[in-house]
């Protein structure tokens, strides 16, 4: 069982070997692994960009890459040198101009968000805090989720129990219900409302129109696939499925792995 799930997830990762290599090199160096056991960035031709010094790193983005010295992490740039020195419990990777940061405890201390220069732009108040995706950050208020704007104004109260973040306009979410109710997730728009009323066992984000959805039942649902206007354009029939990206996504059914088009039909 553990060889074939090892082997489901590996085929999942690979997908293509050039889409994974484009998206691997995308923001600059790549995060590898030396010989030391610490952790740099390797450019495509395989030569250390960054020479393999920290205790953990992240991927970059917008020419700053989250990394660990010790038990704090800071930002560098794409030639190792901290452009925002170590003093954060936790760190995230930034978008639109944010990322989501922690000073205090690693288990207790809130997280707000820090601008390029290292300063709070978000007060750290949350229980936890994820990167912003189209003008929004999603972040904890004690056990419950919510999203906030790049001022930090609170738009969508804290009223959900999971969250994704906002994609084609529009972030799936999950509110507990009633014993027995299994399709718990649905969809809000960054005013809070709901597009459609239709709800699903699973819900993720939009990629290229597309978002994956179960239905009936979260470990033994079928995924499939709906659009923003919450209608199934490809009908539920696969174990596993991936997001679309250049137009295909990578499905499995049983044991056959295959790539699929935006009307769910297989292409090489």
């Amino acid at each position: 069982m553990v060889g074939a799930l090892f082997l489901l997830a590996l085929g999942f990762c690979l997908q293509a070997n050039e889409d994974m290599e484009q998206a691997l090199f995308s923001q600059g160096p790549a995060p590898a692994k030396g010989e030391n056991g610490k952790w740099g960035f390797r450019s495509p031709d395989g030569t250390w960009a960054v020479e393999p010094k920290f205790m953990e790193v992240k991927p970059f983005q917008h020419d700053m890459a989250a990394a660990r010295e010790g038990k704090t992490w800071g930002y560098i740039d794409k030639a190792g040198n901290w452009k925002i020195p170590p003093r954060f419990s936790w760190a995230g990777e930034f978008a639109e101009n944010l990322a989501p940061a922690s000073e205090g405890d690693r288990l207790t201390g809130k997280f707000g968000y820090i601008d390029p220069q290292g300063r709070w732009a978000i007060e750290a108040e949350y229980a936890w805090a994820r990167p912003f995706r189209e003008g929004l950050g999603c972040v904890k208020d004690g056990a419950k989720w919510g999203f906030v704007d790049a001022k930090g104004k609170l738009v969508i109260e804290p009223d959900f129990d999971q969250v994704e973040s906002f994609s084609g306009g529009l972030a799936a979410v999950q509110k507990s219900a009633p014993p027995g109710e299994k399709e718990t997730w649905t969809y809000i728009k960054p005013d809070g409302s709901s597009p459609f009323e239709k709800k699903f066992a699973w819900a993720g984000s939009f990629s290229e129109g597309l978002a994956r959805i179960q239905v009936a039942d979260r470990i033994t649902g079928k995924y499939g696939y709906i659009n923003p206007k919450g209608e199934l354009v490809i009908a539920p029939g696969f174990d596993e499925a991936a997001d679309f990206h250049q137009g295909r996504a990578q499905v499995r059914v049983g044991n056959e792995i295959r790539f699929i088009d935006a009307k769910g039909k297989p292409v090489e």
